[in-house]
């Protein structure tokens, strides 16, 4: 699997060649958040996202331990409208009865941009995943393809504030019947480098209660192409019962 992650960067890397970066704006991430926003990775450029997390849950009388060794997402963009995703994880589980580590499945996307921003109008895309049952650890991969359709919006209120939400829906591969997705997140800069959020994020399940989560980080753009980023989670349920913190960086190649 490493070996088809580096593959692929050093294809799309290729691909892209030589660009003039004056009037390319900041980069921006998918992550840390888990809503994701509507913008695209610029024409012509890899965008490489990986971190780390850790998590944690005692929720529903059962001990969860998640930890993301590290987390790929490659973007590759391919117009101002069309990007194409793939992403993937090595990832270690632990709960009361199994221990596993090894990869994540691998997962396919693309997001398009629908609309841009006008006046109360948020800009917004369209994105699809394709989790795929073939490649990973086995204890990890679902029986069948598992896709996920989201609608990803965001309105800005004047230079520093902004909000952005997501509505979607997720099938796990294994049942016929999806979980509904909804976030929303508001964004703040405080200064043109450093930018602060906070969010709520929730599942919806057909069987059982709501699984209601918030988080809150920042994000640090030393270069216009570059960014780090540190969050933490907590669930509304039963605040002491789960958390999970994460790290990680956005890079944008070519400069």
């Amino acid at each position: 699997m490493n070996r088809f992650v580096f593959c692929v960067l050093f294809i799309l890397i290729s691909l892209a060649g030589k660009s003039q970066t004056s009037d390319i704006p900041d980069i921006s991430g998918d992550r840390p958040g888990m809503a994701t926003p509507p913008a695209l990775a610029e024409p012509k450029t890899i965008q490489v996202e990986t971190g780390f997390s850790y998590e944690q849950s005692h929720l529903d009388n059962s001990f969860r331990e998640t930890i993301l060794y590290n987390t790929t997402l490659l973007r590759f963009g391919i117009n101002k409208n069309f990007e194409i995703r793939l992403h993937t994880d090595f990832a270690g589980v632990r709960t009361d009865s199994l221990t596993v580590t090894g990869f994540n499945p691998l997962g396919i996307g693309t997001k398009v941009l629908l609309f841009e921003h006008k006046g109360i109008l948020p800009r917004t895309s369209f994105l699809f995943n394709l989790t795929l049952p073939w490649i990973g650890k086995k204890e990890f991969r679902p029986s069948n393809l598992a896709p996920s359709f989201y609608l990803l919006m965001q309105n800005n209120i004047g230079e520093k504030f902004s909000i952005c939400y997501n509505v979607g829906l997720e099938y796990d591969g294994e049942t016929v019947t999806p979980r509904e997705f909804a976030a929303v997140c508001l964004g703040y800069g405080l200064t043109e480098k450093l930018n602060v959020f906070v969010e709520s994020y929730n599942w919806f399940y057909t069987n059982s209660g709501p699984g209601n989560f918030a988080d809150f980080g920042l994000a640090w753009l030393p270069r216009h192409n570059l960014q780090f980023d540190i969050s933490g989670n907590v669930s509304f349920r039963e605040i002491s019962k789960y958390r999970m913190i994460s790290f990680g960086v956005a890079w944008r190649i070519p400069d």
